[in-house]
């Protein structure tokens, strides 16, 4: 079974998602409450917050990050720096400049 895809590569191809440092995690739970994408969930032993589907994170997305009042939570690099390479790597910016242009047209005044 294929698995999700962004842009037609493979996700599992980036390692993209949240880090949380358990020493200075103090379990408020706004991580999990920001996160659309499910990463987060409570479970183990200790029944804290961890980050449970690593893969299914949003592309760049670094709000549990920037919510975390302990700053606890980051990523493997800036987003800036990663989603730059990724669009390289992938070779998806023909892709990514078609979905752009279609969004602006959906929402114009959004320009």
């Amino acid at each position: 079974m294929a698995g999700k895809e962004w842009f037609g590569v493979e996700r599992s191809t980036f390692s993209w998602g949240p880090i949380i440092d358990e020493e200075k995690c103090t379990q408020c739970g706004l991580c999990l409450l920001s996160c659309g994408a499910g990463v987060f969930g409570y479970s183990g032993s200790k029944k804290t917050f961890r980050v449970i589907n690593f893969g299914s994170c949003t592309m760049g997305c670094t709000t549990c990050g920037k919510v975390c009042p302990e700053s606890a939570i980051s990523f493997p690099d800036s987003s800036r720096t990663f989603m730059h390479s990724a669009v390289v790597k992938g070779k998806i910016f023909p892709k990514v400049k078609e979905a752009l242009a279609l969004r602006l047209e959906k929402f114009p005044d959004h320009v």
